[in-house]
């Protein structure tokens, strides 16, 4: 019932998005469109879809990852490859989360003290390798282009990295002094 209700958000999304730029075509010719489908480029199935139906290309493509080693080779290979082939730009919004969503509690606090620093390191590297593009050498004609947003704003208990306000804590943990 979950899964039910939640594509059908989706769909309900989708429909506002399309009415909205639809109607307001000739306004917005112009300018950059970006859009967020669910599946952060695992499959561009929707993306192209809409792309031919609003007959404008999305040109900013949003996806979400977390802090999870294992996430890395699907974002790496797999995400940014399908969304940069066609034609649009990555928006990866770096979850502050462990694998699956799973809240990390202190992880301000243990990220500030280097427990983290092999994985952001990692992570780096595989981004400046992917920026690169094949040949792995910056100012040649196949570099790429993404854009990173670090976590998102915390909007209450729906939000995996919540842990400190609604476990009672001080929001000051969410401050690095």
């Amino acid at each position: 019932m979950i899964q039910l209700y939640g594509l059908f958000n989706q769909i309900l999304r989708l429909v506002v998005i399309i009415s909205l730029i639809k109607n307001f075509d000739a306004a917005i010719n112009y300018k950059l469109t970006s859009f967020y489908d669910g599946t952060g480029g695992l499959t561009m199935d929707g993306i192209k879809n809409l792309s031919s139906w609003v007959e404008k290309r999305q040109t900013i493509v949003v996806l979400f990852t977390d802090w999870c080693n294992g996430s890395m080779n699907k974002l790496f290979n797999i995400q940014l490859n399908n969304i940069w082939s066609n034609k649009s730009i990555p928006l990866i919004t770096w979850q502050i989360t462990g694998c699956n969503g799973k809240k990390l509690p202190g992880v301000m606090k243990l990220i500030h003290n280097n427990l983290y620093d092999t994985y952001i390191n990692l992570f780096g590297d595989r981004l400046k390798s992917w920026l690169a593009g094949n040949d792995s050498i910056y100012g040649t004609n196949d570099d790429r282009r993404a854009y990173i947003r670090l976590g998102m704003k915390y909007q209450g208990r729906e939000y995996p990295s919540c842990f400190f306000l609604c476990q009672g804590k001080q929001s000051s943990n969410f401050c690095l002094h």
